[in-house]
């Protein structure tokens, strides 16, 4: 079996099928014929005659068998990856092609982080059904790497974070919406909470904390102010990505932490939060956004400009 310049042509004008596209990606995450039969609901035979004629049409191996498993060559990983992206994209013209027949509009796939604030995706969404009544959404809440991952693997079509990132797709957008503080923060009822008292940083330093993940920018760049004034976290502190359960944790009047100005605020007007006198963390104040630049769903293109318009309206600006 030998591949030529001609072979190779004619296999990616007229030979390749889609079938057979399936199926070699569904090689490359299962590892074995039978399991690749089963999830297509044929007979093995019919998933190795398909490999056959890929690779007698193509002239060239695209699969390494031993025993019961299979594994890619070089070819096939190449062809493998290239596919992934096609799918990808007649998966997308699939949604859209029936969202369009169907008069719905189109979908959108939106994810955040936990600390971005909750006006700003509640009124893009409203804003966005709004203009595309007939649209839909769904929404993700999850760190900003697992977010960043399925976007890359075109499973999110928007996301929302607070930090840059560096990205294997050459073709990822990250577009700033808009900056503000990271506040210090505590519960009226704590004893830093009284509107009497000034508190300075060794104040801080008796306090049980409530910080975000151990490992994560938010927790390196807290730490980093504490430790330029002499102020550690105490015993008892809790580590958190879940904005629910801090704001629930601080209203307590047991912890200090930091948070959004944006959703501070709504708080300190209740009087059930207080912000402390203290220099905010400004490198933690960007909020970006993130999508492909090869992704051009109507649908999320708009919403993209649902998240602008509201960016500008949530600080006043």
């Amino acid at each position: 079996m030998s591949a030529t310049s001609d072979s190779i042509e004619r296999f990616f004008r007229s030979g390749l099928k889609l079938s057979q596209l399936r199926i070699l990606v569904s090689l490359a995450d299962l590892g074995q014929v039978t399991r690749v039969a089963s999830a297509f609901h044929v007979t093995q035979p019919a998933i190795s005659k398909q490999i056959s004629e890929i690779e007698s049409a193509l002239g060239v191996q695209v699969v390494n068998r031993t025993g019961n498993s299979v594994e890619l060559t070089v070819i096939g990983q190449v062809i493998v990856a290239c596919g992934r992206e096609v799918l990808r994209h007649i998966d997308l013209a699939r949604r859209d092609v029936s969202a369009l027949a169907s008069g719905t509009g189109g979908h959108v796939r939106l994810g955040a982080v936990a600390t971005i604030p909750e006006p700003l995706t509640a009124n893009a969404v409203q804003l966005f059904l709004r203009r595309a009544p007939a649209a839909s959404l769904s929404f993700v809440e999850g760190t900003l790497d697992r977010l960043i991952k399925l976007i890359e693997d075109g499973d999110l079509d928007i996301a929302l974070g607070r930090n840059r990132v560096t990205s294997t797709q050459a073709s990822l957008v990250q577009e700033t919406l808009y900056r503000e503080p990271f506040v210090f923060v505590t519960g009226t009822s704590h004893p830093l909470g009284a509107p009497e008292r000034e508190p300075d940083w060794r104040d801080l330093d008796a306090c049980r904390w409530i910080t975000p993940l151990h490992g994560s920018p938010a927790y390196a760049t807290l730490i980093e102010a504490l430790n330029e004034h002499g102020v550690g976290p105490a015993a008892g502190s809790v580590e958190s990505s879940s904005l629910a359960l801090n704001l629930t944790l601080l209203q307590s009047g047991e912890f200090v932490s930091i948070l959004p100005l944006s959703v501070v605020r709504q708080h300190t007007l209740r009087g059930t939060m207080r912000v402390l006198p203290l220099a905010p963390l400004e490198p933690l104040g960007e909020v970006v956004a993130y999508w492909r630049a090869d992704v051009t769903v109507p649908a999320a293109q708009l919403f993209a400009e649902c998240l602008k318009e509201v960016s500008g309206e949530l600080l006043g600006d």
